[in-house]
């Protein structure tokens, strides 16, 4: 497989993976700072934007709405996440499912009617849209290396994203709500009361990180990433031990995590940089070079 192709399918699948959850986390989020009138809005806000990674401090739910939604150049926000998708699908077309590109552009011309005033109904098609793309690509694609590399990037993605959401402690500004609104933002609710758990936040990190019945979960998402990265490798007779070091270790010590809630808050801090030194070895390794070409006689 060319190298191009890829580094295409693998931000493909990041980017989709980034729009659904920045989706979710936006549903929930405006409808907490909007019923919730006792906490202090703009705080709420600005902790809500640093957690994402958004430069800009709004001062009330719709700028968090319009910083989250962005702008079409930036991959960081929810438009440039769905932009960014449908300019990687158009580069490998050749080798997508016809139904799946056209639910992707589908997915794109949806982002016309987005109402930031009330994000509500927008957000929810934006998710329906993603979940169509998503069963078709699962009902349609052969597993072939860009499969798998589009599933290497939604792992990763993943991972990334239920890092930067747990390390905003929403139950600091929200004591009562914070808990269920965390997994309520990653569709997890359902399936953590049939655990049969208290509902606090200690239980719902630890749920977040290590729950083998959630499939979001880090680390469920490591060892889908584990094992894409090592059909990928089987298939291009490369070496990925070393790539492989930083998520399977952060596999090793959720396995064996202890109840000290501070060893799971270096678990979730360390994730994020899991998934970056992954992110970098897989380039390096496997995608196009990036700089000058030297020739020689």
């Amino acid at each position: 497989m060319l190298s191009r192709l890829a580094e295409s399918s693998f931000w493909l699948g990041r980017y989709l993976e980034r729009a659904e959850g920045m989706s979710r986390l936006l549903i929930e989020f405006h409808q907490l700072l909007i019923q919730d009138s006792r906490t202090h809005v703009k705080r709420g806000c600005t902790l809500i934007s640093h957690g994402l990674g958004l430069e800009g401090e709004p001062k009330n739910a719709r700028e968090l709405v319009e910083l989250a939604y962005g702008e079409p150049l930036n991959p960081g926000t929810l438009l440039g996440s769905i932009h960014s998708a449908r300019s990687n699908a158009r580069l490998i077309r050749d080798i997508l499912p016809s139904d799946f590109y056209e639910a992707i552009n589908h997915l794109n011309a949806t982002t016309e009617e987005f109402n930031v005033s009330a994000p509500g109904r927008s957000l929810r098609v934006i998710l329906d849209r993603l979940a169509v793309s998503n069963g078709i690509f699962e009902w349609l694609a052969p597993v072939d290396e860009s499969a798998h590399f589009l599933t290497l990037g939604r792992s990763l993605e993943r991972m990334d994203l239920m890092s930067r959401l747990l390390s905003l402690k929403l139950e600091n500004e929200w004591r009562d709500q914070g808990p269920a609104t965390t997994l309520r933002s990653v569709g997890a609710l359902n399936t953590y009361l049939r655990e049969r758990v208290p509902l606090t936040s200690h239980s719902v990190q630890r749920f977040l990180v290590q729950s083998e019945t959630f499939p979001r979960s880090i680390a469920e998402c490591a060892k889908r990433a584990d094992t894409e990265l090592r059909e990928v490798a089987t298939m291009t007779q490369l070496r990925v031990d070393d790539i492989l070091r930083p998520i399977g270790m952060l596999e090793s010590q959720i396995k064996y995590l202890t109840d000290d809630a501070q060893e799971l808050e270096k678990i979730i801090f360390q994730t994020s940089f899991a998934v970056a030194q992954a992110t970098q070895g897989i380039g390096l390794r496997f995608f196009r070079p990036i700089g000058s070409i030297v020739w020689s006689n």
